[in-house]
């Protein structure tokens, strides 16, 4: 069967290419059918990307004009998901469908609820998007973006318009992230009516069910967009069920022709219980089992944001936003590996006390962005400018003695219950002592300017810089005791405070092959300051920190020629080349006894081919198609990521280690050439769609991901708690079909994982495992939604 269907992979790429090099010999004669150009519809054209599907069937995949609101997109590697039009399970944040037409993207697929989506690209980490920004109408939701860049919270698909991807160079418009941008956009409210309510019902396997609603609408100057959603199921493993709760509110008024004021508030909480991770032995006996029961993780989430536009002129736009960010993250459970059993006390017959573990976040941020349009050698060019203030603030504790499952009747629960039992004094006799008591800030200024410069009517170029200031301070205690001469300060970290500032620059160009056709590049340098967690390392016992640790910094390097035919085929592929110097990894103790060291462990060189093509043959025949049209569509990558230097700096300061008789200086260098962690080599997406007029569409997807190493070392065989090995190779397929049998009512269904394959993409070395996290299962689902 295998064997087929990679014959099929073959022809159906054989196809596409076949498809592409032929529309590029049509492109000639595609031009010569538009009409000739005014200088009014010219610069319209200038701010279109000219590469958007435009025909009877609008396509679900885009990519960013060159201009935008405020931002400048020419020459910048985006791609643009319209979610209304795609076939994706949106009540469950299928991630791997969502992004189906995306090539590149890296997904942990370790667990069905759709809460924490994971993405990353070009070989870099998917852990909750901690490479991209993460923005939701364009201000920031991760809980902080320099010093614990992790998203949390997802919005509901359902709720979303689109999601925009910036690759690479969002350095100079939003942050210095290696991965770019990522923007959720929510729906908007309906302008031609005072109410317009959407209703969206989903059911599916093990007890899963989904519930949506909005209302939407203008009066006057007054519109606003509202929505509430849930979700329970009961997960594809044992002891995964789960609870999520979302709303949001948009109130908008449109004070004068010129002046629009947004006020914005997002609300998310859930429950999600943590089946635990497995080991390799246990994962191929029974991917569905579950080791504990009593792990579970929450994170209630509060965004709220004002937005203020102004709009000069046709050419001159003003956009400021406030944005603030009140968040948890709470985890309570036995976190031990999978070969450590969570079982009862023989002599207590009771649970022992599990870990809490919890996060406050207080942000704050203010962003004020303009462009300007002005006339310089007969062509209108663009200067688009701004500043940013940030201001995060984090409060992290630990403690081993949480709840043990008695809840406050006395009874025995596995429970949600973050409760502390025991607060131990202090051994300078204050009280409440925690394994951790850690305080973070983060206080940064910054400033950008990009100008894009229409050099002619086809080529463009568009340089920019911007400008990072950036304070870190750390203090609290970690495993507190009283002070020794190895450790002079007890559990008492010592206090740090970081400040630097980084000048970052960029240059894009982009031709105009043809009206519908262009070639872009970019080039734009990339910054990563060390996270909180690397800089205290909570698991003190296992770990220490290089004091000399220094900052990630690199470039990111992309270009391709994309664009469009007719209504019948659209594609975008490039190539692209990512350095990532510094990079922070964990070393393992030289000699028994030794602590394992956080360190800086290299540079790594990223370099691969992305392509996007789709073609409906049906279409490149005739636009009329009585019986529906078909088409074709792959999203693939090839990516080389590698280590290109490696180092162990205990070397040059331990005597202990460095001596010509020790394995591990003869062996410094050994991991050079090794393959960058959780970075597959191939990823490939296939899929067609059926469409009938605009009442039925279906699609069926192949996504294969080769294989992974979990580690730096490249380690194959597994180590016995699952936590170390390699990542094996996987192809899953889904089908899902969307039908609108009555003026707005439609059904929505599918089946995930079609053949039930047996997969995992992440081996975890905390939570939620440690140990193997395995992929869902097969899942069928059906929905209605109803539009009033």
């Amino acid at each position: 069967m295998k064997i087929i269907l990679m014959c099929l992979f073959r022809f159906r790429i054989s196809l596409l290419l076949f498809a592409f090099l032929s529309a590029l010999s049509l492109l000639a004669q595609d031009e010569s059918k538009e009409p000739s150009q005014t200088p009014s519809n010219q610069q319209e054209n200038k701010e279109e990307s000219g590469i958007q599907v435009k025909g009877k069937r609008e396509s679900d995949r885009g990519q960013m004009n060159d201009i935008e609101g405020t931002n400048i997109y020419a020459g910048k590697k985006s791609e643009v998901i319209r979610l209304e039009k795609t076939n994706a399970n949106l009540a469950l944040n299928n991630t791997r469908q969502i992004y189906a037409k995306v090539p590149g993207i890296t997904i942990w697929e370790n667990e069905g609820s759709g809460i924490q989506p994971g993405i990353g690209a070009r070989g870099l980490s998917p852990n909750r998007n901690w490479e991209f920004n993460t923005r939701m109408n364009g201000y920031d939701i991760s809980s902080d973006v320099f010093g614990y860049p992790e998203a949390y919270f997802n919005p509901p698909m359902e709720s979303l318009e689109k999601i925009e991807i910036i690759r690479g160079a969002a350095s100079l418009q939003y942050g210095p992230q290696f991965g770019g941008m990522v923007n959720y956009v929510t729906k908007k409210a309906d302008p031609n009516k005072p109410a317009k309510l959407e209703m969206k019902t989903t059911g599916g396997s093990y007890n899963t069910l989904n519930a949506y609603a909005s209302i939407s609408g203008t009066v006057g100057k007054f519109s606003y967009f509202t929505y509430v959603q849930s979700r329970t199921g009961d997960g594809w493993r044992d002891n995964a069920d789960y609870k999520t709760q979302a709303g949001y509110v948009n109130l908008a008024y449109q004070a004068t022709e010129k002046l629009k004021v947004s006020l914005e508030f997002t609300k998310s909480n859930y429950e999600s219980r943590q089946p635990g991770g497995l080991t390799d032995m246990k994962f191929w006996d029974n991917p569905r089992q579950s080791l504990r029961t009593r792990n579970w993780f929450s994170a209630p989430w509060n965004v709220p944001a004002l937005q203020i536009d102004y709009e000069h002129s046709s050419q001159t736009r003003t956009q400021i936003k406030f944005f603030g960010l009140y968040g948890e993250r709470n985890s309570i459970g036995f976190t031990q590996a999978p070969n450590r059993l969570d079982s009862i006390s023989p002599i207590t017959l009771q649970f022992g006390n599990r870990q809490v573990d919890r996060d406050w976040y207080r942000n704050f941020g203010m962003e004020a962005r303009q462009i300007i349009g002005y006339q310089l050698f007969d062509q209108t060019h663009s200067l688009s400018f701004g500043v940013r203030y940030y201001n995060a603030n984090t409060d992290r504790i630990r403690n081993p003695n949480g709840n043990n499952g008695v809840d406050y009747a006395g009874n025995y629960s596995t429970d949600y219950d973050i409760r502390e039992v025991s607060l131990p004094e202090c051994f300078d006799g204050s009280t409440r002592c925690r394994t951790v008591n850690l305080k973070f800030s983060t206080l940064n200024y910054s400033a950008f300017a990009e100008n894009l410069f229409r050099i002619t009517d086809k080529l463009s170029i568009t340089p920019g810089v911007r400008y990072e200031w950036i304070r870190t301070t750390g203090s609290g205690r970690i495993n507190e005791k009283l002070p020794s001469n190895a450790q002079p300060f007890g559990g008492n970290v010592f206090p740090q405070d970081f400040t630097r500032s980084q000048v970052l620059y960029g240059l894009g160009a982009q031709y105009q092959i043809t009206k519908h056709t262009n070639f872009y590049s970019n080039y734009s340098k990339a910054y990563r300051p060390v996270t909180f967690a690397e800089i205290y390392a909570s698991n003190a016992t296992y770990n220490t920190v290089d004091p000399n640790l220094k900052d990630q910094y690199g470039y990111n390097l992309d270009g391709g020629y994309r664009g469009k035919v007719g209504t019948w085929f659209q594609f975008d592929v490039g190539a692209f080349e990512l350095r990532y110097n510094n990079r922070v990894g964990l070393l393992p103790g030289a000699f028994p006894g030794q602590l394992n060291t956080v360190t800086n462990v290299g540079d790594s060189l990223h370099r691969g081919v992305e392509a996007y093509l789709e073609v409906d043959p049906i279409l490149a025949f005739s636009e009329q198609a009585p019986y529906g049209s078909l088409s074709f569509f792959t999203s693939s990558a090839n990516v080389n990521a590698r280590y290109i230097r490696w180092q162990d700096p205990r070397l040059f300061t331990d005597p202990a280690i460095y001596s010509g008789q020790n394995l591990l200086a003869a062996e410094t260098y050994y991991r050079i050439g090794n393959l960058v962690e959780n970075a597959p080599s191939q990823i490939h997406r296939y899929g067609v769609t059926y469409h009938f007029k605009n009442t039925f569409s279906l699609t069926y997807l192949i996504s294969y991901t080769g294989m992974a190493y979990s580690d730096a070392a490249n380690t194959v065989t597994p180590s016995a708690d699952g936590q170390i090995g390699k990542i094996p190779r996987y192809m899953v397929r889904d089908i899902s079909f969307r039908w609108t049998f009555v003026e707005n009512y439609s059904l929505t269904g599918g089946v995930n994982n079609l053949g039930n394959e047996r997969y995992f993409t992440r081996r975890s070395g905390g939570y939620p495992g440690p140990g193997i996290l395995p992929a869902e299962g097969i899942f069928y689902y059906i929905g209605l939604s109803v539009v009033l």
